[in-house]
């Protein structure tokens, strides 16, 4: 853009400087032609250099992201030693939390302030957790750790009452399943998202957990199937989110992660959901980070954060009765829930 601004300056000034001296006799029209056919000469081999240097410059900008990329740290792969502590028992492993989490602190960066502190949680082998709080209060800063993407600066986090320094990564996330906001599908087929948690699900575990979500109907309308191909005309948005918790649910893991996995859902769809969340919370753990009213209310246990720590905790009823940020949180919600239904 520079470059050709300056050819153009370059062309008036060369006219108006010409045109002065033709008009004072002291330059021949001749001349003046020749000084121009000179300055569109000169037009290609500038535009060409100046489209290279923005080739380097661009160049130069990506090699050093792929020197920063080389230069994270990767995590481990490698078997930790085994640990000196005894295994718990077979009999007492179902009174041993499957999650825990002691005095936990953790920051984005060294230098960073702590973006949760001295977190305590205890997650029972079955039922429903849901976390909420306002935003920046921690939560899905929680959901990083249980996952084992950011490490703790502080405290330990225990897994089977075995630290996670005793387990690989695989090991950690081979127990859980996460379904986030965004609900992320890979490209492929419905078939090919739903088998990517479970390679070896026979076609009637795929219909079961699309029924449990209420999908089995709409895959049924298509006229491939289950080996429809995923766009954004095939499925809506709570459609694909459907999809990421089935896909969840068919992994059958440990611990049920969901980071608000009913926010895109109609009503009557997100009461299906709920009814599979309940129905998972009696087989194993499940942990929500809650932003809606019917999301909160059913828990068996309710977690609220603020800046970073855990205010307190307790059932739906407790909480507000006993704690004025919950209550204003839930008229919160209500407020949204009533505006939602009025637009719709």
């Amino acid at each position: 853009m520079i470059a050709w601004s300056g050819i153009q300056l370059a062309i008036i000034a060369i006219l108006a400087v010409g045109a002065w001296r033709v008009g004072e006799g002291h330059l021949e029209v001749s001349s003046l032609i020749a000084f121009l056919l000179y300055a569109f000469g000169l037009m290609e081999p500038v535009t060409e250099l100046s489209q290279n240097l923005t080739a380097l410059q661009s160049g130069i900008a990506a090699a050093e992201r792929i020197r920063e990329t080389d230069d994270v740290q990767t995590e481990s792969t490698a078997r930790p030693a085994p640990s000196t502590a005894p295994a718990p028992g077979a009999d007492s492993r179902e009174d041993i939390p499957v999650l825990e989490l002691r005095q936990v602190t953790a920051a984005y960066g060294p230098d960073a302030e702590p973006a949760v502190r001295g977190i305590d949680l205890t997650v029972p082998r079955y039922g429903h957790t849901a976390i909420v709080g306002p935003s920046g209060a921690g939560k899905t800063t929680l959901f990083s750790l249980i996952l084992r993407f950011l490490e703790p600066a502080g405290g330990e986090l225990l897994l089977d009452g075995r630290p996670y320094r005793d387990h690989t990564h695989d090991d950690i996330r081979a127990r859980l399943a996460y379904v986030e906001q965004d609900t992320p599908i890979v490209p492929g087929t419905i078939r090919d998202n739903l088998l990517l948690s479970r390679p070896d699900a026979t076609d009637e575990e795929l219909r079961q957990v699309l029924r449990d979500v209420r999908l089995a109907e709409k895959i049924d309308t298509l006229d491939e199937g289950l080996d429809t191909p995923l766009s954004s005309t095939t499925v809506s948005g709570g459609e694909r989110q459907r999809i990421a918790l089935a896909r969840a649910l068919l992994r059958t893991p440990d611990v049920l992660l969901l980071d608000e996995a009913t926010a895109q859902l109609d009503g009557l769809t997100e009461a299906a959901v709920h009814d599979c969340i309940r129905s998972r919370a009696g087989t194993g753990a499940v942990v929500t980070i809650a932003h809606r009213l019917s999301t909160v209310i059913d828990a068996d246990t309710i977690v609220v954060m603020e800046e970073g720590h855990i205010r307190t905790r307790g059932t739906h009823e407790d909480l507000l009765t006993t704690d004025t940020l919950c209550r204003e949180l839930v008229e919160a919600l209500r407020i949204a829930a009533t505006t939602a239904s009025a637009a719709r």
